[in-house]
């Protein structure tokens, strides 16, 4: 049985799924207008057909390391919280189904880690794929940040 379908994605070569429901489009790489006073990991806003767009490097609020950007960066718009954003990744490498077998939960997981937005791990051939809970990846405060973009 079909758990969910899910758009892999990588961020330093660590490879990510998010529901593909949450998605609303995938744009290449382009021009974000940066903001003033703005800090952390939103780079700025992008305009979509007139659409203001927040968008936030999913790496730096992972903490990870990140060089400068090229044109395989990819912008994913989705839906987070009820609020439209932009969120940059390496690349996008494939559209798969997660079957319940192939799930395993977070509660084996370190306890030190901060599991709260992760929906568990899926196991697909060889590759394991951390799957987020988009809806839980930014705190109430970092929803704030975005929202002031």
């Amino acid at each position: 049985m079909v758990e969910a379908q899910y758009v892999v994605f990588s961020i330093n070569e660590q490879i990510f799924g998010i529901e593909i429901s949450k998605i609303k489009e995938v744009l290449s790489y382009r021009k974000i207008t940066p903001l003033p006073h703005v800090q952390g990991f939103v780079k700025g806003i992008i305009n979509l057909r007139g659409m203001i767009l927040p968008v936030f490097d999913l790496g730096k609020k992972f903490n990870f390391v990140r060089g400068d950007y090229s044109p395989y960066h990819v912008i994913i718009v989705m839906e987070i919280s009820g609020r439209v954003m932009g969120v940059i990744v390496d690349e996008i490498t494939d559209v798969v189904e997660i079957f319940s077998e192939e799930l395993q939960t977070t509660e084996n997981l370190p306890t030190t880690l901060r599991r709260d937005y992760l929906n568990g791990v899926g196991k697909k051939n060889d590759e394991m794929i951390i799957l987020l809970n988009i809806d839980r990846l930014l705190s109430p405060e970092e929803l704030e940040l975005a929202d002031a973009t």
